[in-house]
């Protein structure tokens, strides 16, 4: 859509760098990225202003992105700290459950004594 309203807007102005779909796709490509090159640029108060909205989708596309691969790996990284809390709990619990057990015995044994 973007190449399309560049193409629209620059096409047929004097001092044109965007004058073919190819170079419209190109500007599109490096300007959603960032990366911006400099060969292709908007000249027209129209195309400026598909500049801006694309420049504000791409920044905004690759921080959606960014943002799901982070809450990805947050819940990755908490389960696996779940499962490690639940084992240690479990072992505590045994632990706990074992000493109980020792020091009934060692209360038997003295009894006895």
């Amino acid at each position: 859509m973007a190449s399309l309203a560049i193409l629209d807007a620059e096409r047929g102005h004097p001092d044109a760098t965007i004058t073919r779909f190819g170079d419209a796709l190109w500007w599109t490509a490096t300007t959603a990225t960032t990366v911006g090159y400099g060969d292709l640029y908007p000249v027209t108060t129209e195309g400026r202003l598909v500049a801006a909205a694309l420049m504000l989708a791409g920044i905004a596309l690759i921080g959606v992105i960014t943002a799901t691969f982070a809450s990805w790996l947050i819940d990755r990284v908490q389960e696996i700290e779940d499962t490690a809390r639940t084992a240690s709990e479990h072992d505590v619990q045994q632990l706990a459950a074992q000493i109980a057990h020792l020091q009934e015995t060692v209360e038997e044994l003295r009894g006895r004594g």
